[in-house]
């Protein structure tokens, strides 16, 4: 690549006026990710501090998301439009058309070029490929090998040209990427290295004289962060799968990293002035627009395929199916904490497949829910995955070193919990932290009544099937030698059919996961 110091060539006079508005370019990056299929508008609820009352809007959805775009495409001189994955799983078109609602609407948005997120993969690999097939729009990703084809599974970077400036992209999935999927469906796919590719990339970018490098990144910030020191050649990182709004561009080292964060609310716009002689960034400037459908016109045929897909599940996700008397809210981030629903859920489990125990992930769960009508639709949000439960029997001696992982910080996400309840001291050393473990526990008047955990006695568990193909990134014990039966039922099938027999649902915490370290605090 040229690399022209301008500073230097100020200094000297060696441009002319008309020379030096030649070669800096002003370049619009629009970009979103972890769409998850919110393809019409929702209401969110902001809180005003100098008003002292609650503020409900509508936000997102492809129309309004495009009517935006729209707008700032109009009006800048030069602009690319990128997506950053995630677009499939996150309401039920999704799942009953197996991404391709997001395809058919991406297409209509017509972006620059898109990478695949994780998600992208929740329908397995085959569906994926069909789905890449009808697209209208480069999309990308570097680090996912097809072993069978033996070749990259899909485009991993292409060059375009905006306004005269020549940018080369890249696309990268989570290296985690086996952990965050059932790795199970995808036979024959193996991840590369993301930095052994990105160098081989960078040189085919220079040989191929291009003026910016900008990476679609589905990574995350910490990823995206470490790429950034590593590489100064990549000029802009556009990231995804965090879910975190970035309202001021990120700058480590020569690289801008941006992030929108998820389900369409926000659009962000990074104003760049690209230096083509230079082939580097000369100035830019960001920020995040809340897509608010007060404030823009729809794009109108984005929002008419968006209604013509919704109206194919609307009937049957609208039909209410009990009353929930308690909000439903999950345990959040890094907290290793029970949550109300979280129990309902386990609980539930543990009843239907008849096991001492039951695991279900906080990711599993996507969503909280407020007190009122419950509907079917809610319970789809909630668990989009479609996952499948499975049970295994296992000796309390294994169970233990199981629970004592899930009070770490390290553990790949935590479970919640039926039949059983620990008690453990984050304060304590890794190995020390577990105090108690009482199994077939239920609390009765406040009281918790169990059986203190056996190491010789065999127990059985339920959880599902993404847990369980990927059993030591969740409990750090090889699953080898365990026999795990799938069970037939789909996870959200199950919690439909207990909120119609029940009507009234009511959750609490009852203490079954307890840190004294925090009651010490």
């Amino acid at each position: 690549m040229k690399r022209i110091l301008l500073p230097l060539l100020f200094a000297a006079n060696v441009c002319h006026p008309q020379q030096l508005s030649d070669r800096l370019i002003p370049l619009t990056i629009l970009h979103w990710n972890d769409f998850h299929s919110y393809n019409v508008p929702y209401k969110v609820t902001v809180h005003d501090s100098l008003r002292k009352r609650d503020t409900t809007y509508f936000v997102g959805g492809t129309g309004t998301l495009l009517g935006y775009i729209n707008k700032y495409r109009h009006i800048e001189k030069n602009v690319a439009v990128f997506n950053a994955g995630d677009d499939f799983t996150g309401t039920p078109i999704s799942a009953l058309t197996r991404g391709r609602s997001q395809v058919e609407l991406m297409n209509i948005i017509k972006p620059t070029a898109a990478s695949l997120g994780n998600h992208e993969f929740d329908y397995g690999p085959e569906s994926l490929k069909e789905n890449l097939a009808l697209a209208q729009q480069p999309v990308l990703c570097a680090n996912v090998w097809d072993g069978k084809n033996k070749r990259f599974f899909a485009t991993p970077s292409t060059i375009v040209n905006v306004g005269g400036i020549k940018l080369g992209l890249i696309g990268f999935v989570p290296p985690e990427l086996p952990i965050l999927v059932v790795w199970d469906k995808m036979q024959g796919l193996q991840m590369l290295n993301v930095d052994s590719v990105l160098t081989l990339k960078i040189a085919e970018f220079k040989r191929e004289r291009v003026d910016l490098i900008v990476i679609i990144s589905h990574m995350g910030i910490a990823h995206d962060t470490l790429v950034a020191r590593k590489f100064g050649d990549v000029n802009v990182i556009v990231g995804g799968h965090d879910h975190f709004p970035i309202f001021k561009p990120i700058k480590k080292n020569r690289t801008v990293i941006v992030q929108a964060g998820s389900q369409g609310r926000w659009l962000g716009k990074l104003d760049l002035v690209v230096d083509v002689a230079g082939d580097s960034v000369y100035s830019h400037s960001g920020r995040l627009i809340e897509t608010r459908l007060s404030d823009i016109t729809p794009d109108p045929v984005a929002s008419q395929k968006a209604e013509e897909l919704e109206s194919l599940v609307r009937g049957s996700m609208s039909e209410a199916i009990g009353e929930l008397k308690t909000p439903w809210k999950r345990s959040r981030g890094e907290a290793r904490a029970e949550s109300n629903v979280g129990n309902w859920q386990a609980d539930v489990m543990r009843s239907f497949a008849r096991t001492d125990i039951a695991f279900q992930n906080n990711g599993g769960i996507r969503t909280d829910l407020p007190a009122g009508l419950i509907t079917v639709g809610d319970i789809w949000k909630m668990n989009p995955f479609g996952n499948h439960f499975v049970t295994f029997a296992v000796k309390g001696s294994m169970l233990k070193a199981m629970i004592e992982f899930q009070t770490r910080g390290s553990t790949r996400e935590f479970v919640q919990v039926s039949g059983l309840r620990y008690v453990f001291d984050s304060s304590k050393p890794r190995g020390e932290r577990l105090i108690s473990v009482e199994v077939n526990a239920s609390p009765t008047d406040t009281v918790w009544r169990g059986t203190p955990l056996q190491d010789d006695r065999v127990y059985t568990v339920v959880t599902n099937n993404y847990v369980s193909s990927n059993f030591e990134a969740h409990f750090e014990v090889s699953s080898l030698g365990i026999q795990f039966q799938t069970l037939t039922k789909l996870d959200r099938d199950v919690f439909i059919e207990r909120i119609r027999k029940d009507k009234l649902i009511s959750s609490a915490l009852d203490g079954r996961i307890t840190d004294i370290a925090k009651q010490r605090n």
